[in-house]
């Protein structure tokens, strides 16, 4: 399961990376881009949640905190790198 989830946030830090607007009004690209952040960030907490108790038994490493804390941080950055890079007049 966190391993899905981990794909999958994968596959969202890759959207919310390399998607750009092709001009500066574009709304649909930052929209979108706004998008894949937030769930990235909802993913990041997800997998937060879905991993603390095992890692707190020792069933899995302490490593495996490290992905979600990464989607979390990228999101976030990512937002807050879109909101300075394409204000909204």
């Amino acid at each position: 399961m966190l391993v899905l989830v981990y794909l999958l946030g994968c596959y969202l830090s890759y959207g919310a990376l390399f998607v750009r607007p092709e001009r500066d009004g574009d709304s649909a690209a930052i929209d979108g881009i706004a998008a894949a952040a937030v769930f990235l960030c909802g993913l990041g907490a997800l997998g937060l949640l879905l991993s603390w108790v095992p890692v707190r038994r020792g069933v899995l490493g302490r490593w495996w905190l490290l992905p979600p804390v990464g989607f979390l941080v990228f999101g976030v950055a990512r937002l807050v790198h879109v909101q300075y890079a394409y204000p909204v007049a």
